[in-house]
């Protein structure tokens, strides 16, 4: 086998190999692998165990050359199936001699065919006619391969290597990116927390700030508390001092006008005996002389006798009956009043007098009270939820108009009646806590008068019957008109609970509410020209009874205070000259005498009423008289 040259070839997954692989040399193939000389020889005795027999005999056919895999030409494969296999592939020449001269032509004529190599059983072709010489010659180890078919085989293996290699520096850039993003998000999730961190301190530190800002407005609002309960103390116990020292001083008082009692009666009746005495002696007398001269004519004197005794008889009842008149007239007590202003309580009780007697009937209706109480807490209720805003006092004004025209509830009366007793009862209840409500009940009570008739008359009636001040007028204290101090403090208005008499402090602050109410009402004014039927006018004339007709005391100068700081600011604006002559008198002539009666109780007030003048508070607008559109609490809501 001289100049025969063998080329071994590699078996890898080819379509172009013969051999039959099992599963398991498969499995174990490398795609990459990395061909030696242990490699090869292991090869080589593998391809030996496979032989029939010992050594390839000569005459031992070779397969023949196949031109493809199914019939299908090598260079119509596009791709070649190496598995990824990046080395160059393994190839061996061997020589039978020395002579190199025919190796080149030797090579291109009598290279051996690859043959494809499949997983699957390869099917031995048998040749048809007996084998040539050259087919002799033939390695039957490795097929001949066309140098374009290898440069082929080259080339793609290349290309495969550069694939490789740019999927590998891709994955190498996408691993960096991948890097740098992770990097990235973790920055970023690091800032998140710093700055989850800091928003959880500021808001500790405002929390811990808000906390002590709270803590300090409670010790602020306890010190308050404590302090207010302490002055109120001190003013109790001044109070209750003040009161059992007036207590003794009255039981004293008491107890000398007793004694002074007992003794004129004791002397009146002495006086009565003697006269009696007298009278008795003269008629004796009298008597004695006409019996003398009935002697001398007795048909004559016994019929004169007869009718003097008849005519005295007729002149002793006629005296007693103007005793008796005389006497009632002297025990009604008269108070210190003006004559237009008693003219007109008397029209305005006389006139409350016929509303009430107008629905009578219905009241005493058994049948008739249920229906009557539901409009009486409707009236109650829309007086409660009155509020001191605009809003609230049109919208309450207009839902008490209606439910007092009601066509389907009691007659008007009654429910103009009911009206003007629950805003007496708002008076005791509000007004004597919080003044500044008067401005907003006053407001109503005007309006509700603008749309129905003798509403202003039964309230001003009713603000009568429990507040002489709003006439005004008062009743001086007279022994023989009042027969103890009991009747005359009633006269006065003082309620009596349990058998015991309120207390002067009481009745000065519940009488202070009514004026209050009263002066918010006289300088209530109404839009869109309609006029309050009870005005500024009707204040100044009040400020003017008052001054003129009533006694300068505690009583008195209390209700003026009352009044003159809730009207005092719209009689400045209306009459501003005359106001300030008014305010002269008043520290000039009135002050001067409740200094001069040296009442403990009446100096608080004096001082209040100087502060006031001097300091000239009545050019500024009371609180609370400049009533808010609506709730601020409401709006913020909103």
């Amino acid at each position: 086998m001289t100049g025969t040259r063998l080329i071994l070839t590699p078996k890898v997954p080819s379509p172009f190999g013969s051999v039959k692989w099992s599963p398991e040399n498969l499995k174990k193939l490398d795609p990459s692998p990395d061909w030696g000389m242990d490699d090869l020889a292991r090869e080589l005795r593998e391809i030996e165990k496979r032989m029939p027999g010992p050594g390839l005999p000569q005459n031992t056919p070779t397969p023949a050359r196949l031109s493809g895999v199914g019939g299908v030409s090598f260079r119509s494969v596009s791709k070649v199936a190496d598995f990824g296999r990046a080395s160059k592939p393994f190839r061996m020449s061997a020589f039978d001699s020395d002579d190199e001269s025919d190796s080149d032509e030797d090579a291109h004529q009598k290279q051996s065919t690859p043959v494809s190599i499949k997983p699957e059983a390869v099917e031995q072709t048998t040749p048809k006619s007996p084998p040539t010489e050259t087919e002799l010659d033939r390695s039957p180890v490795l097929p001949k391969t066309d140098r374009v078919e290898a440069a082929i085989l080259e080339l793609e293996r290349e290309r495969l290597q550069k694939v490789q290699e740019e999927i590998r520096t891709r994955r190498s850039s996408f691993q960096e990116l991948l890097v740098e993003e992770k990097d990235l998000v973790a920055t970023k999730f690091a800032q998140l927390e710093k700055e989850e961190a800091l928003k959880f301190e500021m808001a500790r530190r405002s929390d811990k700030q808000g906390q002590r800002m709270i803590a300090e407005a409670r010790d602020q609002h306890l010190s308050a508390l404590q302090r207010d309960h302490e002055q109120r103390s001190q003013v109790e116990e001044r109070r209750i001092r003040k009161e059992a020292a007036a207590e003794e001083a009255r039981r004293r008082e008491l107890a000398r006008e007793k004694e002074q009692r007992e003794r004129a009666k004791a002397e009146a009746e002495a006086e009565a005996r003697r006269v009696a005495e007298i009278e008795r002696k003269k008629a004796e007398e009298e008597m004695a002389k006409r019996k003398a001269k009935a002697e001398a004519a007795a048909a004559a004197a016994v019929q004169r006798a007869k009718q003097e005794a008849e005519a005295k008889k007729k002149a002793e009842q006629k005296a007693q009956a103007q005793a008796v008149e005389a006497a009632e007239k002297a025990r009604v007590p008269k108070p210190r009043v003006s004559e237009k202003a008693a003219d007109h309580e008397e029209k305005r009780l006389k006139k409350l007098k016929e509303l009430q007697d107008s629905y009578k009937q219905i009241v005493d209706n058994p049948a008739l009270k249920k229906d009557l109480k539901v409009y009486e807490r409707a009236i109650i209720k829309h007086l409660q939820q009155v509020s001191a805003t605009q809003e609230q006092v049109r919208k309450k004004s207009a839902e008490l108009i209606q439910t007092l025209q009601d066509p389907r509830g009691p007659p008007l009366q009654y429910m103009v009646v009911t009206f003007g007793s629950k805003i007496l009862s708002q008076c005791e209840s509000q007004i004597q806590k919080l003044p500044s409500f008067a401005f907003a009940l006053a407001q109503v009570v005007v309006n509700v008068a603008s749309q129905v008739p003798f509403v202003m008359e039964s309230v001003i009636a009713q603000l009568h019957q429990v507040c002489i001040f709003t006439v005004p007028k008062y009743f001086v204290y007279n022994k023989a008109q009042f027969e103890t101090d009991e009747a005359y403090y009633k006269v006065l208005g003082y309620k009596e609970e349990g058998g015991k008499l309120e207390s002067t402090d009481e009745y000065v602050a519940r009488m202070n509410a009514y004026i209050t109410f009263y002066a918010a009402v006289t300088q209530t004014e109404l839009q869109g020209g309609v006029v309050n039927p009870h005005g500024i006018s009707e204040a100044w004339a009040w400020c003017a009874r008052l001054l003129n007709r009533i006694p300068a005391n505690r009583l008195s100068a209390s209700a003026l205070e009352s009044f003159l700081k809730i009207a005092g600011f719209r009689l400045y604006k209306t009459y501003p000259e005359p106001f300030r002559k008014l305010m002269n008198v008043v520290i000039s002539d009135y002050l001067v005498s409740l200094k001069n009666n040296d009442d403990v109780d009446a100096r608080a007030v004096v001082n209040r009423l100087e502060t006031y003048l001097q300091t000239a508070q009545f050019a500024n607008s009371p609180e609370g008289r400049i009533m808010p559109v609506r709730d601020l609490s409401s709006a913020l809501r909103a």
